[in-house]
């Protein structure tokens, strides 16, 4: 029983309706799904390219699927949707639809404002996320998961959720688009770009670096005022040097930095930095591993996932959102199994 036990939100695509675009929608009909609504996914002719997205399960199916299926139906196409009281759909799919809006909200979701075609990765170039991260003599680097077509799905749960709220008949359209939302997400990029002052792949002279470790890697990241007690940690006397003691100067300097700080941190396990990271308040990073965080004690006593039962059969866990209702948490719903299809 959620805050929105009743509505009846449909997501319906097109064909041409890309994986990125494709992602973001279901996202929002994932988080309108925890939230207690009855979201129908109608399942395209050629299949949902979702069932074909990496990464898979020890018995071949689709994680990512799973995941964003959760507490949701699947129903052929050509079943009534118009009676739903939202929609999801994709800017080509809306497009060709006949006949009056009938949804009291619809959230339309696209590539660009002006485009329904291109890639998450196309959306990270053109908004200047791919220029924060990697090496410049090297080829661009992606963003680990999806995560700007599940910011962009946030957005389009935001909007419907808005739309919906409207009280009068008066039907309602959202746009949302990939592109808009990481240049709302990189705001202090591009601002910097136009004062001249942009970021750039700095590689190996950034001041922030992930460095190898006994078990591992771990994230560098640290403040000005973090400099004396991170080189007290490392131990290594010659950091202590007036050409690293600005951070202007480190970043001159920045390789150096970082193969004197993965030296002295090289013999340390993740753990044990952890430790002594946290005793000198220092906000360095170890990188755990799916399965680790599964197993971390903070994510275990904050309730983050909940066990389920995966599309083929095999137990798993599903994160949840963050959300208390009515002293509960909000869980995700069973997950559809490989060729469930409900009644509309």
């Amino acid at each position: 029983m959620g805050p929105l036990q009743g509505l009846r939100i449909a997501e319906l695509y097109s064909p041409a309706a890309g994986v990125g675009v494709r992602l973001a929608g279901a996202m929002a009909g994932r988080m309108l799904a925890d939230f207690g609504a009855l979201v129908s996914v109608v399942q395209p002719p050629p299949g949902d390219v979702l069932r074909r997205l990496p990464p898979f399960t020890a018995a071949g199916g689709s994680a990512a699927f799973a995941f964003l299926s959760a507490g949701k139906q699947v129903i052929e196409p050509g079943a009534e949707w118009e009676g739903q009281d939202g929609l999801i759909i994709d800017a080509g799919g809306f497009d060709a639809l006949r006949g009056p809006q009938r949804t009291a909200a619809t959230a339309v979701l696209s590539m660009a404002p002006d485009t329904m075609h291109g890639s998450e990765f196309t959306a990270l170039a053109l908004s200047g996320v791919l220029d924060l991260v990697g090496d410049p003599e090297r080829e661009p680097l992606r963003l680990g998961g999806h995560q700007a077509a599940y910011s962009c799905g946030l957005s389009a749960f935001t909007g419907l959720l808005a739309a919906l709220c409207v009280r009068d008949a008066a039907p309602r359209t959202v746009r949302v688009n990939l592109l808009d939302t990481l240049l709302w997400i990189n705001w202090k990029s591009v601002i910097g770009a136009q004062g001249g002052g942009g970021a750039s792949r700095q590689g190996p002279a950034a001041e922030w670096q992930v460095v190898g470790c006994a078990d591992g890697w771990l994230a560098l990241v640290y403040q000005e005022a973090d400099w004396g007690a991170l080189t007290a940690l490392v131990g290594d006397p010659a950091l202590q040097e007036a050409r690293f003691a600005t951070a202007a100067a480190r970043r001159a300097n920045g390789r150096e930095v970082a193969e004197r700080l993965a030296a002295g941190l090289g013999h340390y396990t993740r753990e044990e930095i952890r430790a002594l990271a946290l005793a000198q308040r220092l906000p360095l990073g170890p990188v755990w591993s799916l399965t680790e965080l599964l197993e971390d004690r903070h994510y275990l006593e904050r309730g983050v996932f909940f066990p389920a039962r995966l599309p083929d059969g095999t137990p798993g866990m599903l994160a949840s959102l963050p959300v208390v209702w009515n002293g509960a948490r909000l869980a995700p719903g069973p997950i559809p199994a490989d060729g469930e299809v409900a009644d509309a």
